[in-house]
């Protein structure tokens, strides 16, 4: 289920405000989120697949000489490298978290009485449960 464009505003505004408010936190947790952040790409599928051709290659013909279990071995390498490679991010997946910060200080006041009128919801909300 997808959130409403509302919802991914606020979390916007939030997101930049923490980035404003402590640039160091919001750079740790970006680097953190870069498993999030699709670091499944093309070509570490295609990598992949390629790896698990090679693998099942391997096996089907290691019968019939040992050089193709070296082959299921190198398909196996493979799949473990792109896997890596995907989990890492897949290179070019990195976010410019300077042009973020530069835009969350620009934004700093109207995001914080945007936080305010949430926390303040919330509140209101969680008394009125119980």
């Amino acid at each position: 289920m997808s959130l409403s464009e509302q919802e991914q505003r606020a979390l916007r505004e939030i997101e930049q405000a923490l980035m404003a408010d402590d640039p160091k936190f919001g750079k740790a947790v970006a680097s953190d989120s870069s498993l999030g952040n699709g670091g499944l790409t093309l070509r570490g599928i295609a990598l992949f697949v390629l790896g698990l051709v090679l693998l099942v290659a391997g096996v089907a013909l290691s019968q019939q000489t040992l050089w193709f279990a070296a082959l299921g071995i190198i398909g196996f390498l493979v799949m473990f490298g792109s896997g890596v490679w995907m989990l890492r991010g897949g290179g070019s997946n990195e976010v410019s978290i300077s042009s973020r910060t530069s835009t969350a200080k620009n934004r700093q006041q109207g995001s914080s009485s945007m936080g305010n009128k949430m926390e303040e919801n919330f509140r209101r909300r969680f008394e009125g449960n119980k």
